[in-house]
């Protein structure tokens, strides 16, 4: 498979930076591992950017989950001689901007309405949206040279619309941006249905970055024994039942009683934990994930309770569509804080992710991704 990818910015070879280059090869040799060939190959292009110039380099990295993406863009960001850089959590940045973007709407709609001039309010309201966005992006740029956006992924028409206006301001200006995703730039927001509202993000991101595949028929998450357990990694998945309790009890994370159901509202909703103590939340499948509950609420509770317990999960044929998307949507923001997440399911994960009932549509959009991040957590049997 081509590893090079789609030029696009340099069309004449840049030679690596030997000691980000090294540097990058040397994480590797700390943790553990050599680069094989299509990760030193990245690696290369990545010490090849150019960065902090008139014309900086842009760098669009994307194939399927678990082959160390995310690792090499750290390792580089890492090693970059400059503290003008930022790592951007994509769920967090775009909930801060639909915030700001509520925010900015209502209060050019309020002062507009004040004026008495019909449909003045929601005139303001429209144009306030370019307006949260730019000061979005200045925020986000403020004295930067490089931005990084992992797991970078498009799949709702709303925010589409505003990634194409966040790339259009990101790339008038001299700020290097590193983007790692699982999807190449064609396959962004994927439904047939909406794909056309993304199209002229997509030129955007084949005329400014260059887009490059990791290649590699290897699942590293899957196939390697988690040497570290960190973060989302101190997690685990158990079968319901008595074992599945000693073992959460000998973490400190014993099942609720009745009088613990604690009411959590978020954005006008509210939702019943079965606990939310110390820094540990427990959630029924039922409440979290059948319910309507968002990206943004995970976020708002993970700034609160890095200890997540998700009880009672059935076979995945029994939970809706939606209930599945909002599980991928829970793994892939937990994973990405590093919240530590403990399931306590009817099945065995691998059951869970491949049931045959679910029919020919599989479990849900990105389950392969979902599947890889499931497999760092300690499966209890």
């Amino acid at each position: 498979m081509d590893t090079t990818g789609t030029e696009t910015t340099d069309p004449v070879p840049i030679p690596p930076d030997d000691t980000l280059l090294s540097a990058v090869e040397s994480a590797a040799a700390v943790a553990g591992f050599t680069l094989e060939p299509e990760q030193l190959e990245v690696a290369r292009r990545l010490a090849s950017l150019r960065i902090a110039e008139d014309r900086p380099a842009h760098l669009y990295l994307w194939g399927a989950a678990g082959r160390g993406k995310t690792w090499l863009l750290d390792a580089f960001f890492a090693a970059l001689p400059t503290h003008r850089r930022r790592r951007v959590h994509f769920h967090s940045f775009f909930r801060g901007l639909h915030a700001a973007i509520h925010r900015v709407r209502t209060e050019a709609a309020d002062a507009a309405r004040a004026t008495g001039e019909p449909g003045a309010g929601s005139r303001a309201a429209a144009g306030a949206v370019t307006n949260a966005v730019e000061q979005a992006v200045d925020e986000l740029l403020d004295e930067v040279d490089v931005v990084l956006f992992d797991e970078f992924q498009v799949h709702d028409p709303g925010d589409g619309t505003l990634m194409i206006r966040l790339l259009d301001a990101l790339f008038a200006r001299q700020v290097t941006l590193l983007t790692s995703s699982n999807s190449a730039p064609q396959d962004l927001l994927p439904d047939p249905g909406y794909h056309h509202i993304f199209e002229p993000g997509i030129a955007l991101i084949e005329a400014n970055m260059q887009v490059l595949e990791l290649a590699g028929s290897t699942d590293h998450r899957r196939s390697s024994p988690v040497r570290h357990r960190d973060g989302f990694a101190r997690g685990s998945w158990s079968i319901a039942g008595e074992s599945a309790d000693a073992h959460l009890a000998v973490l400190g994370l014993h099942r609720p009683g009745p009088g613990e159901a604690t009411a959590l509202t978020i954005s006008g909703h509210t939702f019943q934990a079965a606990a939310a103590r110390d820094g540990v939340l427990w959630f029924a499948s039922a409440e979290l994930i059948e319910r309507p509950t968002s990206v943004g609420d995970y976020l708002a509770w993970a700034a609160d309770y890095d200890r997540w317990v998700l009880d009672a999960l059935p076979e995945s044929h029994a939970l809706t569509r939606e209930a599945r998307a909002r599980f991928v949507h829970l793994v892939d923001a937990l994973c990405d804080l590093g919240v530590e997440l403990h399931v306590v399911a009817t099945t065995d994960r691998d059951t869970f992710m491949t049931d045959p009932a679910l029919g020919p549509d599989g479990f849900a959009r990105d389950a392969v991704r979902t599947r890889s991040r499931l497999a760092l957590l300690r499966e209890i049997r």
